[in-house]
């Protein structure tokens, strides 16, 4: 009897099947409600929203630390600057002056994230604000 060397028909097939299993889960753990892509995809969308909280945040503490300075006047220039800073993702939407010595300066987000608004109440005793969520 000769030596006969190489790979039966079964062991192929059950590699393949092997191959074919492992190939499914492998799709199914990158697509579906709980995949890999949809979780990548969802994280990005939350990332984007904490960056715009965080620069109306950012911005509104600035606004604030100016009114305990002593800083009242909101005018035009200082405005325009605080939109500048917000660098599109968000603006002034309101600058309410109730008298000589309060102002409301309130900070929406733009695009999607109009959900997204925070306020200074600067000259009120003390001086408040409601942070962006």
């Amino acid at each position: 009897m000769r030596n006969q060397k190489g790979i039966t028909l079964i062991a192929l097939v059950i590699t393949i099947i092997v191959l074919l299993i492992l190939a499914g889960v492998s799709i199914a753990m990158l697509t579906g409600q709980n995949g890999i892509l949809t979780r990548a995809t969802e994280a990005k969308s939350d990332t984007a929203r904490a960056e715009v909280v965080e620069r109306i945040n950012m911005e509104l503490n600035g606004i604030y630390t100016d009114a305990l300075a002593g800083q009242k006047k909101f005018n035009a220039a200082y405005i325009a600057q605080i939109n500048t800073n917000l660098n599109g993702k968000a603006q002034v939407v309101e600058t309410v002056e109730e008298d000589a010595t309060t102002s409301t300066i309130t900070i929406k987000g733009t695009g999607d994230y109009t959900s997204i608004q925070g306020s200074v109440n600067a000259g009120s005793t003390p001086v408040s604000i409601s942070p962006a969520s």
